[in-house]
């Protein structure tokens, strides 16, 4: 028993000084399925920048990107990556095709005596924490600090925004269908929300985000969202109410931040009036902010490309965008275009693929199209460069480095980020173009 566990200590202390060793000496093990040292970051991902076929056009409106909606360690699943270490390289490489960029804060619900209850107004609003689901956590002041100096040194503006949960997102891990559990989880949460679970919530979402505005005024942020990405509420049958609140809500933002201040709308209930459980018709709340985002990801069933093409995508992006202007003209509005954009076979009509889902037998059968991605960002802009409403594009997902898969376990290959594919430079082209017009001018 002695011999193996000096054998043990003799084992733990020659890896312990190997380890030592090669960070002293920044020496990196070879490219393999193991996870690299810290110090190695990510020396084993090559950065890519493709050329595009496609010419490219006058693009008058703003080009942003919105940073992948994660914040601190292991965004890649492989535990020593840190999106606060690749700020730099991230921003200026975005900073190639976009003059704004996006960051995201993380929230969280905590239930008294732990246990999730939808119904109950018994939880607070605090901080998410790595150890949660050894992933996202909340920013800190020197977090906010670091991304405002970089981005300023890059020539951006950049904005916040906010993800909130309302169930402890630690018991995905494991999840072989996380996208199944996420619905049926978001479902529930908006089952029923009582107009008193309403105003608890709007009381303590307010004053979490006037804390935050006011550190990101401190700080030097140029936009804050007022929007909670996921999981946001919805308020059925007490729309006139929500309204209510999220105009106040704005308005106590804006005693304390001077910047934009933004929200996103439904694109179902924006268009269409209604998205099968709110009343949209009920709303003006987006009226009161400076940037009014229209999420996109797939085109709606009445507006369905027949094929892949470039010019099939684009004659139905057209006649999208017209149906768009109309309800842009009524309510006498501009709107953001916050494209989402995924690469892989069929997208533009199928939408959202929940990438992360690495134990999902049926995401190991889909394939990745870069093609299809690229197609679909050239048409988006051919269509949208006349259309005046539109006053910016928001490219969604933009990855933190140049991991791909199978190098890392997240399927990167198949998510909306341009990084390291064609469509990158398809945002640089029109985006060099635009800004050469502008100097001719």
């Amino acid at each position: 028993m002695k011999k193996a566990l000096k054998l043990l200590g003799i084992i733990f202390g020659s890896m312990t000084l190997i380890i030592v060793l090669m960070f002293l000496f920044n020496l990196c093990p070879p490219d393999g399925p193991w996870p690299m040292p810290p110090w190695c970051g990510h020396k084993s991902f090559e950065p890519k920048f493709f050329e595009t076929e496609y010419d490219a056009g006058i693009l008058n409106k703003i080009i942003s990107v919105n940073m992948a909606d994660t914040w601190g360690r292991n965004y890649n699943f492989m535990m020593f990556e840190n999106t606060k270490d690749n700020i730099e390289q991230s921003f200026d490489r975005a900073s190639k095709f976009a003059v704004e960029v996006y960051v995201h804060d993380f929230h969280r619900a905590v239930y008294e005596n732990s246990e999730e209850n939808f119904q109950s107004l018994n939880y607070e609003i605090v901080d998410e924490i790595f150890s949660n689901d050894m992933r996202d956590e909340s920013m800190t002041f020197e977090d906010m600090q670091k991304l405002v100096t970089i981005a300023h040194q890059k020539g951006l503006k950049i904005g916040l925004k906010h993800n909130i949960a309302f169930v402890d997102i630690g018991k995905y891990i494991g999840s072989k269908d996380i996208q199944k559990e996420v619905d049926e989880d978001h479902k529930n949460f908006n089952s029923l929300h009582s107009e008193e679970w309403i105003n608890d919530y709007f009381d303590k979402w307010e004053k979490r985000l006037v804390e935050k505005a006011i550190l990101a005024q401190e700080t030097g942020f140029d936009i804050f969202s007022i929007y909670p990405n996921w999981m946001q509420p919805t308020f059925t049958g007490n729309e006139e109410l929500a309204n209510q609140r999220k105009k106040q809500l704005i308005k106590k933002v804006k005693e304390v931040f001077n910047g934009k201040i933004s929200t996103t709308v439904d694109r179902y209930g924006f268009l269409h009036g209604n998205n099968g459980e709110e009343d949209w018709t009920k709303y003006d709340f987006y009226k009161d902010v400076d940037i009014i985002e229209f999420p996109f990801y797939n085109l709606f069933e009445e507006y369905k490309a027949n094929d892949l093409s470039k010019e099939e995508i684009k004659q139905s992006f057209e006649i999208f965008f017209n149906d768009l202007e109309t309800k842009a003209n009524e309510k006498n509005i501009n709107l953001t275009l916050m494209t989402t954009l995924f690469s892989y076979d069929d997208a533009i009509n199928k939408g959202i693929i929940e990438y992360h889902d690495i134990l999902n037998k049926d995401l190991k059968t889909v394939k990745s199209n870069y093609k299809h991605q690229e197609n679909m960002l050239q048409a988006l802009f051919e269509a949208a460069q006349d259309e005046k409403y539109i006053e910016r594009v928001n490219i969604n997902g933009y990855w933190w480095d140049d991991a791909m898969d199978p190098k890392v376990k997240v399927r990167i290959s198949l998510a909306p980020s341009i990084r390291n594919k064609p469509a990158e430079a398809v945002a640089i082209k029109w985006a060099e173009k635009s800004a050469k017009e502008k100097l001719k001018n």
